[in-house]
This record gives structure tokens, sequence and C-alpha cells, in this order.
């Protein structure tokens, strides 16, 4: 009886050489560190139904300046009421399309081109869009303009549409 021996040569693995998985760095290595420097994103404010109570209304345009004023609100913000509201307080007047000559006329860089009336209470910063009729430490800020109209109807004008449900 004749025993075959295994002629197969033995596969040696150099495991000094094989980096696992979990040693692998997860993209391009970078050399230099990043100038940029974090900042801290603003609070985000939400103007849920039924948690804050709407303010009443206020007609008259001086008033509602004087007030405007208590509660903080920035002067750029506050001239604006008579411009934005020039036949009475109402969410119409609130939304509606600026003439070119109230365009030209404004004297604040606002950070944006204004469009609309409620544009005059806005100011741009850091890439979103600020109440200036909030008080400085509380300003609420919103990615879109056109979010800011509720927050106006309800908190700084008392005109927002009221629901019974809420």
């Amino acid at each position: 009886m004749h025993t075959q021996e295994n002629s197969t040569p033995a596969i040696y693995i150099n495991t000094d050489r094989v980096l696992s998985c979990q040693d692998a760095p997860a993209g391009p290595v970078r050399q230099q560190s990043s100038s940029r420097k974090r900042r801290q994103a603003p609070q985000r404010v939400y103007d849920k139904p039924g948690k804050k109570p709407a303010i009443p209304c206020e007609s008259d345009l001086l008033t509602l300046q004087v007030l405007s004023k208590q509660r903080g609100g920035q002067d750029f913000a506050i001239d604006w009421i008579p411009k934005a509201f020039p036949k009475g307080v109402t969410a119409d007047a609130l939304k509606r399309t600026l003439s070119e000559d109230e365009i030209n006329d404004v004297d604040h860089d606002h950070g944006f081109r204004l469009s609309q009336a409620y544009d005059g209470f806005l100011e741009k910063v850091e890439g979103r869009f600020e109440c200036g009729l909030c008080t400085e430490e509380k300003r609420a800020n919103w990615k879109n303009k056109k979010d800011a109209i509720r927050h106006f109807q309800k908190f700084h004008f008392g005109i927002g549409d009221t629901c019974g449900t809420w």
C-alpha cells in the first residue's frame, strides 16, 4: 500500500501587514487643521398653536410704535411700522408687495432686497431672517422669510387668525 503525501505547498500570510477595517482611516486624511470656526447655530423658534397667547390688536400706529419700543424692538423695525401699514393694521397690508419707490426709500441695510411689507421688520443674519420687533436676546428667526408672517400677526400686531380648536 502506497501512501500519497500531500504535495500542496503551505501558504504563509504575514499578518503584520494586514489592516483590519476598524484600523483603516475613514476617508482622506487631512494634513492641516481647518481655519474655520464652529459657530453656535441660532436657536429655532416655533410658534406652536396654543402655547403663547396672541397680543391684543392695536390699530393706532403711534401707540403700536411705543408698545413695540417697550417690548424691546429695534429702531429700524419700529420706524417701519407706519410705512408697512399706511391704511391701517391689517393682514393684507402686512403681506402687500412694495412699490419701487418704497423699496428705494429704505434707509436700513436688511441684508436682502425688500419686496413685501413684512420684509421691513426682518434682518438677515448668518443666513437666517431675524425679527426686528423681538427683544435682542430672544429674537425669533427663520430659514425662509415667509415663515415670519404668522409670528408678526400673532405676537406683534394681534391680527392673526384665531382657531377655536386649539
